[in-house]
């Protein structure tokens, strides 16, 4: 009994108090409420998010076996299919799921699997139109094949996008647009590099105007291949020329880049470039020297700098900046 008393009389007294804080600092009634009403859901805010993970979890895991599954009941059968066969298991599959990643989009209960689904698609029905080519084709150019497989995919993981406004179609489409201008270009006689630097510009375009949008979480993905295309493509061009210094000057671009973009992609790319390029113009014309020691400790002392320089970036232009 006295236990209760005690806790009546102190619960009363912190009810004083708040009404002398309230009142010290004129807070209204409702003040109170909506901040205990704020307060009571961050516990169920934590718990929400933690099941949220699980179930990612759990849909990512779900997809993976059964992709699985999928693929090792093909390569157990392939042998024993016909031709429909073999392309029903594969485009059929891949058609299914995205399917159901269109259904499962569209029904909260199920959202998660979505992604999943997605890549399944994505693997299975390029590989299901390759098979029906393999199939069913008459021989000829393999680059047609590629071509309608890429571009089929890219259109219809555009309209995907359309629909759903989700992320994983949009890195889909991207990535089968890319395939197909660089079938294209290989098609029309040029060669890989030329291909890549012009792939690798588009990609680094594109990812531009995704980082501008609400599907920023794939632009770093495609900065790197984009970065990374362009300068391949680009040394290239001038290695072994007058002008192969200016692929210093392009990946000092980047450099520059990576500070107005706040991009840590970027940045890694160019600095990887140019501390490749130091090592090929030192193996280049001073590997039969006496002075190839010294030019190893300047390299090495060069690599130090530009990575001391590019972690001074990193924090004081693209981290701050991209708070």
């Amino acid at each position: 009994m006295a236990g209760q008393v005690n806790g009546v009389d102190a619960r009363s007294q912190a009810l004083r108090e708040i009404a002398a804080l309230a009142a010290r600092h004129g807070l209204t009634a409702a003040d109170i409420v909506q901040v205990l009403d704020a307060e009571v859901p961050a516990a169920g805010d934590r718990e929400n998010r933690w099941r949220g993970v699980l179930v990612t979890v759990l849909g990512f895991l779900g997809g993976t076996f059964v992709f699985a599954g999928v693929g090792v009941f093909i390569a157990l059968q392939w042998d024993s299919m016909n031709s429909a066969a073999r392309v029903i298991v594969t485009l059929g599959s891949g058609l299914t799921a995205l399917a159901l990643a269109v259904l499962s989009a569209r029904d909260l209960r199920f959202a998660k699997a979505t992604t999943p689904l997605l890549l399944v698609g994505a693997a299975l029905e390029p590989t299901g139109i390759l098979v029906a080519f393999s199939e069913f084709g008459s021989g000829g150019d393999w680059r047609w094949a590629g071509l309608v497989t890429a571009g089929l995919m890219a259109l219809q993981f555009a309209g995907l996008f359309a629909s759903l406004q989700r992320t994983t179609p949009l890195f889909v489409t991207i990535f089968f647009s890319a395939l197909f201008w660089w079938t294209a270009l290989d098609f029309i006689g040029l060669d890989d590099e030329t291909g890549a630097l012009i792939v690798g510009a588009s990609l680094v375009l594109t990812a531009l105007g995704v980082d501008r949008s609400g599907h920023r979480d794939i632009s770093p993905a495609i900065y790197f291949f984009g970065a990374a295309g362009f300068l391949y493509g680009f040394f290239d061009l001038v290695e072994n020329s007058t002008f192969e210094i200016a692929f210093v000057a392009a990946a000092a671009g980047f450099v520059y880049l990576s500070v107005v973009l706040h991009s840590r992609t970027l940045l890694f790319v160019a600095t990887l470039a140019i501390l490749a390029y130091t090592g090929y113009f030192t193996g280049q014309h001073f590997a039969d020297s006496v002075g190839w020691p010294i030019a190893l400790i300047v390299f090495g002392m060069a690599m130090i700098g530009l990575s001391a320089l590019a972690f001074r970036i990193d924090r004081d232009y693209v981290r701050v900046a991209g708070r």
